[in-house]
């Protein structure tokens, strides 16, 4: 299918290779804290609450989900996450209305509220140093038993020589009977010997083999460390008053074929509606609200209150390019009432604009820093958590660029204080751009504005505020856009829409069941093209380098540069990091 619609080779062999593994819990995890919705991953802290504890209550989360441990020892461990989805799909009726279009059949697509607890497994690991002395101690063993075997060779050929020379003096003896027994006697006692090593170097060689083997083993052992897993999905079709359910993973050892076992499609269904949930808050909240309208806002404020000569225009504007135009297109043919793409294959896209509104009261300024955010959430120390540490690097190296540029500007936090244009572009981003959010979960009378500041007073707080805004149009929208067609345009994977509503908590699953919900071929195709689109490069995504010559991550803009020393900056931070 993905040839049909033009599919790079490549992207359609990583689409085949998430279709061999996405039943896979390891990787449903996987794809939750590397995808594109990893931004609302976080901690348990305190113990469990609401629907999570009145599952636990009633038996719903089993302990061998969590490898026999203590709940409240995982939680206190800070081994056990969420994801909560329902909320924002709250009030977002189903879709389908486009189905008949597409597929000839009027169908409903059925927007299901889905929440999923993950559960870190508990490292045996031992300490480095630990490692490191075992390492070391079979080091000596090896080279222990390779002297042993050198000594056991030198004293065979010494004892094959001695033999030889006895036999010879015995050659010559008056006394054929003595010579006999006494060389027989010798050849039998060496023959012994040698057998006796030969047996003793094949055990050693064995014990050597099954070490290997174990070290083996440990190391395969190890990989499954730390891995987060899900262990409970809670599904609720709200919309049709059904009650929730909740579902866990089958027991190890007890799903005979994981092919038509009904304890093991249960739990690949629910997986399924969860990711159904998080398709739709990817597409509209995180990629569109955050990565693209918010930075319209930022883009907007800069033109209407930056003069192109401006020191800050000409950091921001490479960045910013392109901004309006893209998400005027956006709206005119993929959001529009008329012209809704999203409503052709997806079961929350005939309610947009609810679902929009719901996923801006989750927008809010701290949640951008990006460190902070991750510290927030409970997510700095979680193993494996590549997408924390590559956007936390690459957050880093965008800070310092700034903080260079701005320090060429702004030689005191007076400086910042009397810049008018730059205090309007700030206010303006507060006031007008955000001035109707409130930030999620804020109290009552809390300022609003997404938590966005009014006014910046020092440098430290500039550079920030400026790394939030490059950051949020630069690397977190690459980082949520680019190349998601692999795994959301494989339909059992992330289906966008499903046909049936969740089962019941005791109905047997059956494959049928589970194909009879998926979407029809004609809703894949429209997927597998609109995905193939937004997962594109686009020549306004680009990273900026000094010269065509010197590109490594792609050409972004020209050279906005004022100043010998802003050229200087530019130049160093293209060529120290170019290669990121």
């Amino acid at each position: 299918m993905g040839e049909l619609v033009g599919w790079l080779k490549t992207d359609i062999k990583d689409g085949l290779k998430v279709g061999e593994i996405f039943q896979d819990d390891t990787e449903f995890a996987r794809q939750i804290i590397q995808g594109p919705n990893s931004t609302k991953l976080r901690q348990i802290k305190g113990g469990l609450f609401g629907k999570w504890y009145e599952a636990n209550e009633k038996g719903m989360l089993p302990k061998y989900a969590i490898d026999g441990e203590d709940i409240e020892d995982v939680i206190k461990d800070g081994r056990l996450f969420e994801i909560l989805n329902s909320e924002v799909l709250d009030g977002i009726g189903h879709g389908g209305k486009a189905s008949k279009l597409i597929t000839g059949t009027d169908k409903t697509w059925y927007v299901v509220q889905a929440d999923c607890l993950l559960y870190q497994r508990k490292s045996t690991k031992v300490e480095e140093k630990e490692v490191e002395k075992e390492q070391e101690q079979q080091q000596e063993q090896e080279q222990a038993q390779e002297n042993e075997n050198e000594k056991a060779i030198e004293k065979e050929d010494k004892e094959k020589k001695e033999k030889n020379e006895f036999d010879i003096s015995l050659s010559s003896s008056s006394t054929y009977q003595f010579s006999t027994t006494a060389t027989s006697g010798s050849t039998n006692t060496w023959v012994d010997k040698v057998e006796e090593k030969n047996t003793e170097k094949e055990k050693e060689k064995e014990k050597l083999i099954e070490k290997k083997e174990k070290v083996i083993e440990k190391e395969e052992k190890e990989k499954n460390e730390d891995l987060l897993v899900p262990v409970l999905i809670r599904l609720e079709n709200k919309n049709d008053g059904e009650k929730e359910t909740f579902w866990h993973p089958p027991e190890q050892g007890t799903v005979r074929d994981s092919k038509t076992d009904p304890k093991h499609l249960s739990w690949l269904l629910a997986k399924m509606y969860f990711r159904c949930a998080d398709w739709g808050i990817y597409s509209i909240g995180t990629h569109y609200a955050r990565a693209h309208a918010m930075n319209e806002v930022f883009a907007t404020s800069m033109y209407r209150n930056l003069p192109s000569a401006h020191p800050l225009f000409r950091l921001l504007q490479p960045h910013f390019q392109g901004i309006i135009g893209i998400n005027m297109q956006a709206r005119a043919n993929l959001i529009a009432p008329d012209q809704n793409a999203f409503a052709k294959f997806m079961s929350s896209g005939d309610n947009l604009p609810d679902l929009l509104v719901n996923c801006c009261k989750e927008l809010d300024y701290k949640s951008m820093v990006v460190p902070d955010d991750f510290e927030t959430r409970g997510l700095k120390d979680l193993p494996g958590y590549f997408f924390r540490d590559d956007t936390v690097a690459l957050w880093g190296i965008l800070k310092g660029y700034i903080e260079e540029m701005v320090s060429l500007s702004y030689f005191s936090e007076d400086d910042v204080t009397k810049d008018e244009e730059l205090q309007k572009f700030v206010e303006e981003i507060k006031e007008i751009g955000f001035g109707s959010f409130e930030r999620a979960g804020a109290e009552a009378g809390a300022e609003a504005g997404a938590g966005f500041p009014k006014c910046i007073t020092t440098k430290e707080k500039l550079v920030e505020y400026l790394t939030v805004l490059i950051f949020n149009v630069s690397i977190f929208h690459t980082s949520v856009n680019f190349k998601v067609n692999k795994y959301l345009g494989y339909l059992p994977n992330a289906p966008p829409s499903l046909r049936l509503t969740p089962p019941a908590q005791d109905d047997v699953i059956t494959m049928e069941r589970i194909m009879e919900t998926l979407p029809q071929y004609e809703v894949a195709l429209a997927t597998v093209v609109v995905t193939g689109i937004l997962g594109s490069f686009s020549p306004i995504e680009r990273f900026y380098v000094a010269t065509k010559a010197e590109n490594k991550l792609g050409y972004m803009g020209e050279n906005m540069a004022v100043s010998v020393e802003q050229e200087a900056c530019i130049k160093k931070y293209g060529q120290e990091h170019g290669e990121i």
